[in-house]
């Protein structure tokens, strides 16, 4: 195999070139890598230290130029503090100077002039001395311009006090010292100034390399020399950095270090050099870690190398080898030569397993297809071929069986046979012309009480010529009746919807009848004629509200007190009454389940459910019959949810079954029982609401409920409730309701039925109560904003235009904190939820409502210890006018 290109770049095409080229890459790679960081962390780290030597150096350079200040104040401070020196100022001692201040005393002290002041700053004595030339010479020049009056060399206001430093002069630098001239005591007083100097010239300058064993430097700041290799920026010398290293090249490095004058200015900068040895060493080692890494990178290519040609390479060349000499002889049943336990191993066996595979793969062909015959056979579904002359030339699938026919039994039969027709625009055979024509159709159709969607195109051979036509139809039987009974769903969900707009709006208009009735009922005596009417108009409402609480029933709209229930304990205790609803002819049996889970719902509710179910079983058994009640624990799962049109959840549930041995019901009447006002029933005999109240209870507390039914066979119910993990609740004990009280409190009414408005403003008056009424939530707040006494209690319709209920008493409470909340609404269940009224747990009563209970209700808030507040209380739904 020879290379291969890749644009300009050829790569070898052998895996042991590809391995060779790879380790020969990551060894460059590695090494480079290792390298760079090496020579980043080593020479930095040696240049560090080079640094702090070079720092160290500096220091010591200029540790001794202070010595050399040191040694300076020394030898003025012996001549200051000296009797013989204050006796010449003082005019006591002339031969002073001749014997003190020889040549040779310059010479030995290393002094290179000496100025003696009187305390007016006048100069009593001067002398210079070049040291070089060992000579005198004559004061530096410049020196009396720094001996003026206010000079801080003059400046001696106590006997210690001494200056020492660096004086800048027109000749080069100087060090000077200054000290007050005492008594040999160090008495006063002081009798003038003694000033000593060194310059600080070449010959200074290497008398301090000597001491320092370092090169050295002194320049001054003045007229730095331009080519000097002074750092440039001289501003970083100073302040927080008083020294800076600069390297001058490979071979040597500067150290610099700014020093000031006695004024406190800069003056000099000292300068060590240094040759570059530590990070030449540090070259040094670099490189000799470079070679050996270098030649361990080597080592380990060409071992690493070696190793995987002994234990890879060479067995993938045997691997490609033995798999090209059975690719060319085609012997399938041949099979590598495997050796070891790795991967490489395991290749070889899943090449030989593929090898089995397709050795396999020859004789399970047939009976591929053999498979797949059986499997077209047993579609749900019917495939077949005809002819140009639509006659039958194949017809396979499941779909026959239902038909009475077999596999190809339609062979050699046409169209127009099978469907004893000759009408050429039969579905079926029209869609089969169309085929022929080179369309393609889909259609649906009726045949022999079965439902098929049907799906038809032209079958063309393999030079694309036209042979005839192939379809398939479909078994969409059980579908058609899935869909039916969607749209029954859908059709119960619409009338409820309707039911609960009626009863709403129902409900504020028997409000209005009832209070009406029960306020004339108040007022008339007893012996009245009247009453008797009046007692008519409030049973018929009273019939009305009940009719309108089943059509809440049915669209899962009433409000609920659900609690844990054991339904063994709510149909037990219902015994006694169901024997004597039913009658002597019927024979009532219950089976409890035992072990029986507990429910969640309105125990009034079940027990309503329960009653419906058993007189409409009692209904279907004018002769008599026997009459089942059992209850049991179920799991529900997948395959039963599957069987069942609804999405039943599949869990734990608590089954409820009434059987009947009565008339049964056809299946046109099952479909119907459930909706609102359909009954069997004679002319007057009932409402068509006792199945529906029973449909929507049951919906409502989660469940499902599903009816079977024979004509002559008798019916069942069974219900399905979720079952909890908690136990059963003790029912609430009831409390006796004395006659409601009057009262003097203040309350803001808000009700948009105007009728409803006036009638509840007028009871609640005569019974003494302050009344302010509102038709809408933001006039109430208008009413409450201008009324300027307190509002004990706030009663609001939930839903109203512009603000809704729960808007109105959060925005009253938050003036108005003690304010005590009642809700009233003819809307129940979403709306209410929708509107925040019951969560939290909201006082609620639900229209249409006793004036009477309405009164005993308000009673109970205002006479109530703590506030329900908008966000806190109980919920209770009044059914007294039920």
């Amino acid at each position: 195999m020879g290379p291969r290109g890749i644009g300009s770049i050829y790569l070898p095409s052998s895996l042991r070139q590809k391995t060779l080229l790879i380790i020969v890459l990551t060894m460059f790679v590695a090494v480079g890598s290792l390298f760079l960081l090496s020579r980043i962390i080593l020479l930095h780290g040696y240049a560090r230290l080079e640094e702090n030597f070079a720092r160290e150096n500096l220091e010591r350079a200029a540790s001794a130029l202070t010595n050399e200040l040191n040694t300076l104040d020394r030898t003025t401070s012996e001549y200051a503090a000296w009797d013989q020196t204050h006796a010449y100022l003082n005019g006591s001692n002339p031969d002073y100077l001749k014997s003190e201040f020889p040549a040779a005393t310059f010479q030995e002290l290393k002094v290179s002039f000496v100025v003696i002041l009187d305390n007016s700053g006048h100069k009593v004595f001067s002398k210079g001395f070049d040291l070089a030339q060992v000579g005198e010479a004559p004061v530096p020049e410049g020196l009396d311009e720094n001996l003026k009056t206010g000079s801080s060399l003059l400046n001696h206001s106590s006997l210690d006090s001494r200056v020492s430093g660096i004086l800048m002069l027109r000749n080069g630098p100087v060090l000077v010292d200054s000290r007050p001239v005492l008594t040999s005591e160090s008495h006063g007083p002081i009798a003038g100034t003694l000033i000593m100097g060194r310059a600080l010239d070449v010959a200074e300058v290497e008398h301090l390399s000597e001491m320092v064993h370092t090169p050295l430097t002194v320049e001054r700041l003045d007229h730095v020399n331009p080519n000097a290799d002074f750092p440039p920026d001289r501003n970083r010398i100073s302040g927080q950095s008083p020294t800076q290293i600069r390297a001058l090249g490979h071979d040597a490095l500067a150290a610099y270090q700014e020093l000031d004058d006695i004024y406190g200015r800069p003056a000099i900068i000292l300068r060590v050099i240094l040759p570059r040895t530590i990070y030449g060493q540090g070259q040094t080692t670099l490189l000799q870690f470079t070679m050996l890494l270098l030649a361990a990178a080597l080592l380990f290519g060409a071992a690493t190398l070696y190793l995987l040609e002994r234990v890879i390479l060479s067995r993938v060349a045997d691997l490609s080898d033995g798999i090209t000499q059975i690719g060319a002889s085609g012997n399938l049943s041949a099979r590598l030569e495997i050796s070891g336990a790795d991967e490489l191993a395991y290749l070889g066996t899943a090449i030989n397993s593929m090898l089995q595979d397709l050795e396999n793969a020859q004789v399970e062909q047939h009976q591929g297809r053999t498979r797949l015959g059986v499997m077209i056979e047993n579609m749900p579904a019917l495939l077949g071929t005809t002819d140009t002359e639509l006659r039958f030339t194949s017809g396979v699938g499941a779909a026959l069986e239902p038909l009475g026919l077999r596999t190809n039994e339609l062979t050699g039969k046409t169209l127009f046979e099978y469907f004893q027709t000759k009408d050429p625009g039969f579905p079926p055979i029209a869609a089969h012309r169309k085929a022929l024509r080179g369309d393609s159709v889909t259609y649906e159709m009726e045949w022999q009480r079965r439902v098929f969607e049907s799906h038809v195109q032209p079958l063309r051979g393999s030079e694309g010529e036209l042979i005839g036509v192939i379809g398939v139809a479909l078994d969409i039987t059980d579908r058609k009746h899935l869909a039916d009974q969607l749209r029954q769903a859908q059709k119960m969900q619409a009338v409820g919807e309707l039911a609960g707009g009626v009863a709403h709006d129902f409900n504020n208009l028997l409000m209005v009848v009832k209070g009406h009735a029960e306020m004339l009922l108040d007022r008339l005596p007893k012996s009245s004629p009247q009453r008797s009417s009046v007692e008519q108009i409030q049973t018929a409402a009273e019939r009305a509200a009940s009719l309108t609480a089943q059509l809440l029933a049915f669209s899962r709209k009433q409000v609920l007190q659900p609690r844990i229930l054991d339904l063994n304990e709510v149909v037990g205790g219902m015994i006694q009454m169901l024997s004597r609803l039913i009658g002597e002819s019927i024979e009532l049996a219950f089976m409890p389940g035992s072990r029986l889970g507990s429910v969640r719902a309105d125990p009034s509710q079940m027990e309503q459910v329960v009653l419906n179910l058993v007189v409409n079983a009692r209904d279907a058994m004018p002769q008599g019959g026997r009459l089942t009640i059992e209850t049991a624990s179920v799991e529900l799962d997948k395959n039963y949810t599957a069987q069942h049109a609804a999405a039943v959840d599949p869990g734990p549930y608590v089954m409820f079954t009434v059987t009947d041995t009565g008339c049964g019901m056809d299946a046109t009447t099952q479909a119907r029982i459930f909706e609102p006002f359909f009954t069997t029933k004679e002319h007057g005999k009932g409402t068509g609401l006792g199945l529906a109240t029973v449909y929507g209870v049951i919906k409502q507390s989660g469940g499902y409920i599903w009816v079977y039914s024979e004509l002559n066979h008798g019916t069942t119910f069974k219900i399905y409730l979720p079952e909890v993990a908690a136990k059963a609740e003790e029912p609430p004990v009831a409390k006796a309701i004395p006659a409601p009280a009057s009262g003097s409190e203040t309350i803001l009414f808000v009700e948009d039925e105007q009728n409803v408005r006036e009638l509840v403003r007028e009871y609640l008056s005569a019974r003494g109560y302050r009344v302010l009424d509102a038709s809408d939530g933001v006039q109430a707040l208008d009413i409450a904003a201008a009324h300027p006494g307190v509002i004990q209690l706030l009663i609001t319709d939930v839903v109203m235009p512009r603000l809704s209920g729960r808007e109105l008493a959060s925005q009253i409470a938050a003036a108005r904190t003690d304010l005590k909340v009642l809700y009233i609404s003819g809307y129940t269940d979403d709306s209410i939820f929708r509107h925040g009224v019951l969560e939290g747990g909201m006082e609620f009563l639900q229209k249409p409502f006793n004036l009477r209970t309405l009164a005993q209700k308000i009673r109970e808030m205002l006479d109530a210890e703590t506030a329900t507040t908008v966000l806190r209380g109980h919920s209770t739904t009044d059914r007294d006018s039920f």
